[in-house]
């Protein structure tokens, strides 16, 4: 008995199986003054598997004591309260717990139950106490340290679906890198690895459906009747890994991987803690061989190298295996006849959805999808991903869209700059840095070209002709006279100062403008980069301004050429070039009187020519044609050597 209790509990019973938590004196003590009741040791098991029924789902949210007593699964649950769980149990565990450790109850709230309410000592455990509590067809395992977005629980438990298979949650880190997309097992009874670790996220978006050896993180799906018993270890992951590939052999299946967006996982959730009970765990995985990994692998055109040692793991006891993946023979003959490249496009945007409203987040999209139609490789790089130890080895080129960051380059792809905004940030000793260098400011690319002695060449911004273009008015918007969207920080914008003295009928959309417009004048924070173009095409005119640095410098807003392709007409601040640029989409001003005039004025265009100039525009300035320069110029400098 004290061995079966050992094997589901993390430790054989007479050690101290379910403990209760860490020393009363550290954890667990009075509360306000009032002693709180302590529980001994739960030896307590059920082993009859429960009655499932044909539909539905459950959660378990599993909880490191200390997180569950801050509330960290109150997330977590909510999530699969609203994803439409039939029940959604929690349970609590600690690995660092101690042979006489108790703790305070664990109780239940109106949104869920408790697995039971003691403290188990591994998280193992933890999933073992919670099956008695299920219902349904399918459970959702999910540790609180993983938080999923929206939709989650609906593709992994589509995923398992009819054909009972094992769904794996591909889970990023905070910098949207790869996490784990699975588990590989580099070689028999070793400790699995994460696969795709340090992968941008798109590398695990390509194996959306594909098998592979186990899941190494707690976040997966499976058929309630099938899961099976967990293996005693402290290593979460060495426990995580058995369950998912024990389960999954049990039903003749498969693991299959689910990549979900933004799931994303704390660095705490990969502690690794090997022991001895894991080196049991995966000594029946001796005569195995991991038949998944190369095929994953090679459906991205990669080869496994052989398993190394994180360099980054300390001490030595913890560190894992760390299985790289190398080009294979077809991607190396893509390359070197420069048919495709991979792309590393890095912007100086936040990950997740702190960057969802930047720029250069929409700028780099569009770039990524014209590259991507010339059939090259492309991935985004944000600010906390420029460097990308386990993965960056695979870049062909690295694209920096130079904004507020100066980019460290890359150590071994064709470096490009392409300086989008801010150019005073820029300084000659950063352009020295790359193999290539463009600006969208023609006028400064002359400039800093002559000062420096570097070729730096003219790259205007551009424009998505497939969604920017002249089209029918949106209902919508209603009847739009003359429209802004921006934010400020708490200051006018000098074209809507400008705006708002000339009295014009003027709607501003977003961030920074309550209590600086008159009334009636803000219309919203956000409109959602999809919907630009259908105000665009609404309003009558639409205003536009540079920052004193980008209009000196020749750097045309992104604005111009998204609003006059879809056929608006355009009243800007001057910029160099800008009046020829356009084929009078787009008119100037230099004072409140001109701008009153221009926006009275209005558009002198038949509806005919504003199409045909929209079209026009939208194809001079297409982010194709951006691409298709840029392409030619990186392939170029890599045939010269």
């Amino acid at each position: 008995m004290a061995s079966r209790l050992g094997r589901l509990f993390g430790r054989p019973a007479a050690a101290g199986a379910e403990r209760t938590g860490p020393d009363a004196t550290t954890r667990g003590g009075a509360v306000d003054g009032a002693a709180e009741p302590r529980l001994p040791v739960d030896t307590s098991l059920v082993t009859d598997r429960p009655t499932a029924a044909p539909d539905g789902f459950d959660v378990v949210v599993t909880v490191q004591e200390r997180s569950f007593r801050d509330g960290a699964h109150r997330p977590a649950v909510a999530a699969a309260v609203a994803a439409g769980a039939r029940t959604v149990v929690v349970s609590a565990y600690d690995v660092h717990a101690a042979p006489t450790s108790t703790y305070a109850p664990v109780e239940p709230a109106a949104d869920h139950v408790v697995a039971r309410r003691t403290v188990a000592a591994t998280w193992g455990g933890a999933v073992a106490a919670a099956r008695a509590q299920l219902r349904s067809a399918t459970v959702v395992v999910q540790d609180a340290a993983i938080t999923l977005p929206e939709g989650a629980h609906a593709r992994l438990v589509a995923t398992v679906g009819r054909e009972a298979r094992v769904a794996v949650a591909v889970v990023r880190s905070a910098d949207d890198v790869v996490l784990s997309a699975g588990a590989a097992l580099p070689q028999p009874t070793a400790p699995v690895a994460s696969l795709l670790r340090g992968h941008p996220a798109e590398d695990a978006d390509g194996l959306d459906g594909t098998a592979v050896f186990a899941a190494d993180l707690p976040c997966f799906a499976a058929p309630v009747a099938a899961l099976a018993d967990p293996v005693r270890t402290v290593d979460t992951r060495t426990a995580v890994a058995r369950l998912t590939r024990d389960t999954a052999d049990d039903l003749h299946g498969d693991c299959v991987l689910v990549p979900l967006g933004r799931a994303y996982g704390d660095p705490a959730v990969r502690e690794r803690r090997y022991d001895a009970d894991a080196a049991d765990a995966l000594a029946v995985w001796r005569g195995r061989r991991d038949e998944y990994t190369a095929p994953a692998l090679e459906r991205l055109g990669f080869l496994p190298m052989r398993g190394t040692a994180d360099p980054v793991g300390a001490p030595v006891a913890l560190r894992e295996p760390v299985v790289r993946a190398e080009r294979g023979t077809e991607r190396l003959s893509l390359r070197d006849r420069g048919e495709r490249l991979r792309w590393s496009l890095r912007i100086a945007a936040h990950p997740g959805a702190r960057g969802d409203d930047w720029g250069d987040t929409f700028f780099a999209r569009d770039l990524a999808r014209a590259l991507r139609g010339l059939g090259q490789e492309v991935v985004v790089d944000h600010r906390e991903s420029h460097v990308r130890p386990f993965s960056e080895h695979l870049d062909d080129v690295a694209l920096t869209l130079r904004g507020l960051d100066d980019t460290p380059v890359h150590p071994s792809a064709t470096n490009v700059l392409w300086v989008i905004s801010h150019p005073d940030l820029v300084t000659p000793a950063e352009l020295a840095r790359y193999d290539l260098r463009f600006a969208a400011g023609p006028v400064w690319a002359t400039r800093v070209a002559g000062e420096t002695g570097l070729p730096v060449a003219p790259l205007l911004q551009a424009t998505d002709p497939a969604r920017f273009h002249p089209g029918a008015p949106d209902a919508a918007f209603g009847a739009l006279d003359t429209a802004f969207v921006g934010k400020t920080r708490r200051v006018f914008r000098p074209v809507v100062r400008d705006a708002v003295e000339a009295g014009v009928d003027l709607a501003v959309w977003g961030e920074g403008w309550e209590g600086l417009l008159p009334e009636g004048v803000h219309r919203g924070v956000f409109v959602a980069n999809d919907d630009l173009p259908a105000l665009y095409r609404t309003a009558r005119v639409v205003l536009n301004d540079h920052w004193d640095d980008m209009a000196r410098d020749g750097f045309l807003s992104n604005r111009l050429f998204d609003a006059a392709a879809s056929g608006a007409l355009v009243v800007t601040d001057p910029v160099p070039g800008v009046d020829d640029l356009f084929h009078g989409a787009v008119r100037t001003y230099t004072s409140v009187e001109q701008l009153r005039e221009t926006v009275r004025a209005g558009e002198s265009a038949t509806l005919e020519d504003r199409v045909a100039r929209g079209e026009r525009i939208g194809a001079e300035h297409s982010f194709r044609n951006r691409a298709e320069t840029l392409l030619d110029a990186v392939r170029r400098v890599r045939a010269q050597g």
